[in-house]
């Protein structure tokens, strides 16, 4: 018996968040490292003595600060090349003991969730560190709407619902999180 049920279109757009909100969630240290990188080629280079050593620096800095989530980007294009613009509306249905993303599909078992994450406009739903599922807030009907929905997902997966890591709100505990 379906409970909830809600939709997903998918965009060049929707592909770019998910994997940057991927890549945020399960590479933060990665990330980080490039920051310091950064910073660190932005000192030296303004400490440099040598004009030249000084621009190479600040400039290599300056470029590797503004790219930070070019893994994620570059993860995007690859999606959208294989999916040939033919981007896909997902239908999900969920249940007592799972959900279902489109008709003829398996049922994922809520057990298999290992992260879930919301912010303004959709929910993700990870199944792994390179799989997991998106939903648009706004599409989701059942009791209580969304927020039942959050209730159910919560319940049956024994995860608590967090906000996208980003570097304002990174802790020491998303680091180290291995779950």
């Amino acid at each position: 018996m379906t409970l909830y049920s809600a939709e997903m279109k998918h965009s060049s757009d929707t592909v770019k968040r998910f994997t940057v909100i991927q890549y945020d969630t399960f590479e933060p240290l990665q990330k980080i490292i490039r920051i310091v990188l950064a910073l660190a080629l932005i000192v030296v280079g303004a400490l440099s003595g040598s004009s030249a050593a000084m621009i190479l620096l600040l400039f290599l800095g300056c470029i590797l600060l503004t790219n930070l989530n070019t893994k994620a980007a570059s993860i995007a294009d690859q999606v959208e090349r294989a999916l040939h613009g033919k981007f896909p509306e997902l239908t999900y249905s969920f249940s007592e003991t799972g959900f279902l993303d489109g008709p003829e599909r398996p049922e994922t078992p809520y057990t298999s969730l290992i992260r879930l994450i919301e912010d303004n406009e959709y929910y993700y739903l990870f199944v792994s560190k390179a799989s997991g599922y998106m939903i648009e807030i706004n599409s989701v009907a059942g009791e209580g709407g969304s927020e039942g929905l959050k209730r159910l997902l919560s319940e049956k997966s024994g995860c608590e619902w967090t906000k996208p890591v980003t570097i304002a709100t990174l802790r020491l505990k998303d680091i180290i999180r291995k779950k």
